[in-house]
């Protein structure tokens, strides 16, 4: 029965009429479609009928042949539907289970997070608040400090820079309780500040370190004390340079005074007036000196009133706010600027002028005299500010007993071996050369009269006066200064 049976399937399957039917991609309208156009029909219809049969033959042999499995698969799925069901009911459990813990969790999760956002802003709001109740306050009392004028103007600097705080990290546009006070806030930053700045310069015009204290006491409590004291010395650097180019500017050395030329026609002087032209060129560099003598002392009084100087609330020591991060001593800097300044400019104007060359050349112990001088009044200067700041000490908060620093040199105090003396003259080097060049020219002039190449007479009385009249010339121009009154010594030797 089951050889009939595979016999018939292989048949069914071998049959042409029947293998379209077995393609995956057999289509019902295009079969029929085929049949219709070969007008076949009819048979058509036979063997499919006939095919029909043999496959309802076919499935009957297979049920009777096998219809103790197909029982115990009809069991089966009995059994796993029930199972299934089983499954489902567990699963609608479980998924009730699951609603009632997000019930419990997701609610209370949804009121916590809108409770800590609300919080949030409360805080926000209330932080807010007393940010504006704050600054009404200080608004007020500020008003009444900056009536108080300059006695009061420490006290208003306080209260702008507590203002600045409260303003920092928050938006405060827009709020018309306090829109009027930050706008008057603003007016008085500027106002206190412009007050602080003519104090400052007029407490260092006049050297008053109580008034110069005061005015850093307000920068300091602004906030912008490091960036003032940059700014002021800066200021004096370049006054400083503008000064020294004007001394030494040939055009104004040789232009004379009551006539008006053309700018810049007269750049050379004529053999006429070559002695106006020095008279104007010392009186410019004794000038120079004075103004460099007026910058390096106030600069001086800065810096002593900056070391003496402590804020009572802090006692920082301003001189510790200003260098600190390794920043270098303000005195330290402008001077090694002031004597670069000298070196370059000397430089250039030799340079271009001959004559400037020549005059300080051939005059450098005038001018190395003016050095001297200088040195010497700033030392006595320095002295003299230590004995102001001593007797007003009390105005500058200072609550430390006088130590040996007091009377340590302003210029080496920050640097012991730095030699600021050194540092001034060394830009006079190639003058110095060129002088003692000539000076040895001079001492041997004589020399050279009483000895001709290949004589052998002994020198006269009126010779050696001579000579010696020379050497003590030379020793006497030199005089100005122990250094070179050496150098000169040593080419007579």
């Amino acid at each position: 029965m089951e050889a009939n049976t595979e016999s018939t399937a292989n048949s069914l399957l071998k049959d042409e009429c029947y293998s379209d039917f077995l393609q995956e991609d057999f289509d019902v309208k295009t079969y029929t479609a085929q049949a219709i156009h070969h007008a076949v029909i009819a048979e058509q219809l036979a063997r499919l009928a006939e095919g029909i049969s043999q496959l309802d033959k076919e499935l009957h042999c297979q049920v009777v042949a096998r219809h103790e499995d197909l029982l115990a698969q009809a069991t089966g799925i009995e059994s796993l539907e029930g199972v299934l069901q089983m499954m489902q009911t567990r699963i609608s459990a479980l998924q009730s289970a699951v609603d009632r813990i997000r019930t419990k969790i997701v609610d209370p999760y949804n009121k916590i997070v809108a409770r800590t956002a609300q919080l949030a802003r409360l805080q926000v709001a209330c932080d807010l608040l007393r940010r504006i109740i704050r600054i009404l306050y200080l608004s007020k009392r500020l008003q009444g400090q900056l009536q108080g004028g300059s006695r009061e103007i420490t006290k208003a600097a306080q209260s702008l820079n507590e203002l600045d705080y409260l303003s920092q990290g928050v938006d405060l546009s827009g709020i018309d309780v306090i829109e009027n006070d930050l706008l008057f806030i603003s007016r008085a930053r500027l106002e206190v500040e412009n007050q602080a700045k003519r104090l400052l310069e007029q407490g260092m015009e006049i050297q008053n370190p109580s008034q110069v204290g005061t005015a850093l006491q307000v920068f300091y409590n602004l906030g912008n004390l490091r960036e003032t004291i940059r700014s002021v010395v800066d200021g004096y650097r370049t006054s400083v340079q503008e000064n020294v180019v004007n001394a030494l500017d040939i055009k104004v050395l040789t232009q004379p005074s009551n006539t008006r030329g053309a700018p810049g026609r007269a750049v050379m002087p004529t053999p006429g007036n070559t002695a106006a032209f020095r008279a104007a060129l010392w009186t410019n560099l004794e000038k120079l000196m004075d103004q460099i003598c007026a910058a390096c002392g106030q600069v001086q009084h800065l810096q002593k009133v900056l070391t003496k100087k402590r804020d009572p609330v802090t006692h920082v020591c301003f001189i510790d706010e200003i260098i600190k991060d390794g920043q270098p001593d303000i005195l330290h800097t402008f001077w090694s600027s002031v004597t670069q300044t000298l070196s370059e400019e000397l430089q250039k104007a030799t340079a271009a002028s001959t004559f400037l060359k020549q005059a300080l050349e051939g005059e450098y112990p005038k001018l190395l005299r003016l050095y001297n001088e200088l040195w010497k009044r700033l030392q006595q200067y320095s002295a003299s500010i230590q004995g102001a700041l001593v007797s007003s000490g009390a105005g500058l908060d200072v609550e430390l007993p006088a130590t040996e620093n007091d009377t340590e040199d302003l210029f080496t105090h920050a640097k012991p071996d730095y030699d600021p003396e050194k540092d001034l003259k060394d830009s006079l080097q190639p003058y110095e050369a060129a002088y003692l060049s000539k000076s040895l020219s001079r001492l041997f002039d004589p020399i050279n009269l009483v000895f001709p190449q290949g004589g052998r007479n002994p020198p006269s009385n009126d010779e050696l006066d001579s000579i010696i009249k020379t050497i003590a010339s030379e020793l006497n121009v030199a005089s100005v200064d122990s250094g070179l009154m050496i150098a000169v010594a040593k080419k007579t030797l």
